[in-house]
């Protein structure tokens, strides 16, 4: 009876053993249940916020990284405007006379120096004028002789004085009418005759600029009140802005503005205001306001249209494009680059308020600090929060 009472209570003792909720791995550690499920919730925990990628996804969506720019935001005003020159830096060229072209030697959008030959005119009357330059030169020759001889006589009182004063008068409007005639073709540009005459004269450019419009053809018979080209000179382009009445305390000379086109929204610039102006559009209850434009841009041209902000408050404030920025369940949310194993980068998710957002870009605030040289995607963050969601719905345990 004792060695049966023995072997009960060592079949017991196994049979708990067998049946304990402990656990030994290889190694002679044990760990229970409870200590296994903290130990996988921490891991769920860990990566929920993090989305791998290999280089093959990276490429195929496109994703760029990059950092937080310092923009002005915040304490702006809105307007909108038009790229405009002053009436000195542009130019319609006319015929000073009436002419046939017979050749234009510039195209639409070409650059030209002052002087440039733009054009060229014909016209008989050309010839019409050198032949009466050279009769009045030839007539006025003969009159100065002859004024002369008269002069002479008149003196030894050989010849009576009535007659040198009719030399005289004809020799005065000789003279006139030479000097009327070398103007007129100066003014055409043609050269006192020395040799054959000339039917054609040239149009030059005046200015340096671009060729705008051409206005005639080939073989256009003109008139000198017609325009036959339009030059312009960008160099001293400008913004014309309608300015609110309600905003206009709040402007005031060499304030920054930063513009866009309407043609290319992405692209923005600089100027500055340089003149208020002082009569008001009753209609539209507007003031115009004048800019300087800081840097040259070959793109720019009179007439476009641009979108501007003027700066009220030249704090800068840290921006993302808008595209970095994507939202779940009700908040938002970035992605920064975080390690690369060996075929895949992490990018974690972190969480941001928003601020003011204009010209494409979002002020952000963050809710931790991030590395100052952390790398921040910029594109393809929608794709990156999609495989989060992913992530979180194949999440958790089963048992």
């Amino acid at each position: 009876m004792k060695n049966i009472f023995l072997l009960l209570i060592l079949s017991l003792s196994l049979f708990a053993c067998t049946h304990s909720h402990d656990h030994t791995d290889e190694d002679g550690h044990h760990h229970d249940d409870e200590t296994e499920h903290e130990h996988d919730d921490m891991e769920e925990e860990h990566h929920d916020d993090e989305v791998g990628l290999t280089a093959l996804q990276m490429e195929k969506i496109g994703l760029k990284l990059g950092g937080f720019e310092q923009k002005s935001l915040k304490s702006t005003v809105k307007v909108n405007g038009e790229l405009e020159l002053p009436p000195q830096n542009k130019a319609d060229v006319s015929a000073i006379a009436a002419g046939k072209i017979t050749e234009i030697s510039v195209r639409p959008g070409q650059r030209v120096k002052k002087g440039t030959i733009l054009a060229r005119l014909q016209n008989p009357d050309f010839i019409e004028w050198q032949q009466a330059y050279l009769e009045t030169e030839g007539e006025l020759l003969f009159l100065n002789k002859e004024w002369t001889r008269l002069k002479d006589l008149v003196a030894k009182e050989i010849s009576p004085k009535k007659q040198l004063d009719k030399i005289e008068s004809e020799r005065a409007i000789a003279q006139a009418k030479l000097k009327g005639l070398k103007s007129k073709m100066q003014l055409l540009g043609i050269q006192v005759p020395t040799g054959d005459l000339i039917s054609t004269i040239s149009l030059r450019s005046p200015m340096n600029g671009y060729v705008r419009e051409i206005k005639a053809n080939t073989g256009v018979f003109v008139q000198p009140e017609m325009s036959l080209f339009e030059l312009v000179d960008n160099h001293h382009l400008h913004i014309d802005l309608k300015v609110f009445e309600k905003d206009l305390p709040y402007i005031k000379e060499g304030q920054v503005i930063q513009f866009s086109l309407q043609s290319q929204p992405d692209e923005l610039m600089e100027a500055y205001i340089f003149a208020i102006g002082k009569a008001l559009d009753r209609e539209e209850r507007t003031v115009e306001v004048h800019a300087e434009i800081k840097e040259e841009k070959a793109n720019l041209l009179p007439g476009m249209f641009v979108e501007a902000r003027i700066i009220l408050d030249d704090k800068k404030v840290p921006t993302l494009p808008d595209d970095a920025i994507t939202v779940d369940k009700g908040l938002f949310y970035i992605f920064v680059k975080e390690e690369v194993h060996e075929d895949e980068t992490h990018f974690k998710k972190i969480p941001v308020l928003k601020g003011v957002s204009d010209f494409g870009f979002t002020e952000i605030k963050l809710l931790e600090t991030l590395p100052e040289n952390a790398e921040i995607v910029t594109e393809g963050a929608y794709f990156l929060m999609a495989q989060s969601k992913k992530g979180e719905e194949g999440a958790g345990h089963h048992h």
